[in-house]
């Protein structure tokens, strides 16, 4: 059976879209990550870009053995093409159609629904998945009443939309809530926030699989992934027969059973993408493998896994972002090289280090440079 051919975007700010809010870094940074399927893609796949990469960095990957999707015009008819986005939008569906590409994805309404905390709070107290102590609050009122009466501190509460741990507030004491902040986050109307304890992560996880339109659950994968002390994601780990993975797969494995229940229930098919944190429970030392958030769109691990089974598929894969700061020498590809010297990626032996974003972009006429690298 011949697969179809692609037509890939990556639109990124589909997070922050549906949190109506972003920083001028952040949509610097969701707009530089259109880029990332130039890895997701093969040869006979298309896709359509906003920013030039500059063929020195095609070159780039295409010398390390990763095939690049062509870049289509504007004028391109590609009605051969499905589909393929970060998240479904209505700005993306209207850009796949203007190109006539096959489109087929569930009600943005729902899409808007299953990616929402509300509904991840919802799913994880029915079936015991979340953290002990979660509440879900409609109002800066609530919120601030929860505060008043909870003996257990600090908090953290997580907006209804919002990704990687951005936009996350952390409640020290009940005198230390800003109001200001709080009530900013609550003025949009419809709104609601999940509040949680701030525990001692273990560990973290995510799962990533696809769910067909009847229910079935397709290509399951866990992995380690990597957030800082804030809880802002910044890489994964993906290990061939992790041993502690192996420790929580079923836990893993029946957890991710149920949320395909509700999504495919709610009337959700696609991409889907699981975060979860080990975490001590209580003075006993019992541990507990907690569900954080539900991500009805492709992971960033897709671009991990893309990576991994294009390079070195039976090879452990670390897969980080550092901000630009920390690596100003870099200049160009070669000083990537230099840099790293016998550590670099080598495309025979499917070892080292391997940049894989592009070290500027063009505009127009106007050149920039990514807020972040990744390797």
């Amino acid at each position: 059976m011949i697969s179809e051919k692609k037509l890939l975007f990556c639109n990124v700010d589909f997070d922050t879209d549906l949190a109506s809010v972003r920083s001028p870094r952040q949509q610097q940074s969701c707009f530089e990550a259109q880029f990332y399927y130039l890895l997701c893609g093969g040869d006979e796949d298309r896709i359509f870009l906003d920013a030039d990469p500059h063929e020195k960095y095609q070159s780039y990957l295409s010398d390390q053995g990763i095939p690049v999707p062509r870049r289509c015009s504007n004028s391109d008819i590609l009605s051969d093409s499905i589909a393929f986005p970060w998240g479904w939008s209505t700005s993306a569906i209207n850009r796949f159609l203007n190109f006539g590409a096959k489109v087929h994805h569930p009600p943005l309404n729902i899409i808007k629904t299953v990616n929402g905390r509300s509904f991840c709070h919802r799913t994880t107290q029915q079936h015991g998945l979340d953290i002990a102590g979660s509440r879900i609050c409609k109002s800066a009122e609530e919120a601030r009443a929860l505060f008043r009466t909870c003996r257990s501190f600090p908090l953290v509460i997580k907006p209804e939309h919002g990704n990687s741990g951005i936009g996350f507030i952390h409640v020290p004491s009940t005198d230390q809530a800003a109001d200001d902040t709080i009530d900013a986050l609550f003025s949009q109307p419809d709104t609601a926030a999940v509040i949680q304890p701030w525990v001692i992560r273990v560990a973290d996880f995510s799962s990533l699989f696809q769910l067909t339109s009847k229910g079935g659950v397709r290509s399951i994968s866990h992995h380690r992934t990597l957030n800082n002390r804030a809880g802002v994601y910044y890489g994964n780990l993906l290990i061939p027969d992790d041993p502690l993975i192996a420790k929580w797969r079923d836990s893993l494995d029946a957890g991710a059973a149920i949320v395909a229940r509700e999504l495919h229930d709610t009337g959700y098919f696609g991409p889907v993408g699981l975060d979860w944190i080990v975490y001590t429970e209580d003075e006993t030392g019992r541990e507990k493998c907690a569900l954080i958030d539900i991500n009805a769109r492709q992971p960033m691990s897709f671009v991990a896994y893309c990576l991994r089974e294009q390079l070195a598929s039976d090879k452990h894969c670390l897969f980080q972002f550092a901000p630009r700061r920390n690596y100003r020498a870099l200049t160009d590809y070669g000083s990537w090289y230099r840099g790293c010297a016998r550590n670099a990626f080598d495309a025979e032996r499917r070892t080292g280090i391997l940049l894989f974003t592009p070290l500027s972009y063009a505009m127009g006429p106007v050149e920039y440079s990514p807020v972040r690298h990744g390797f």
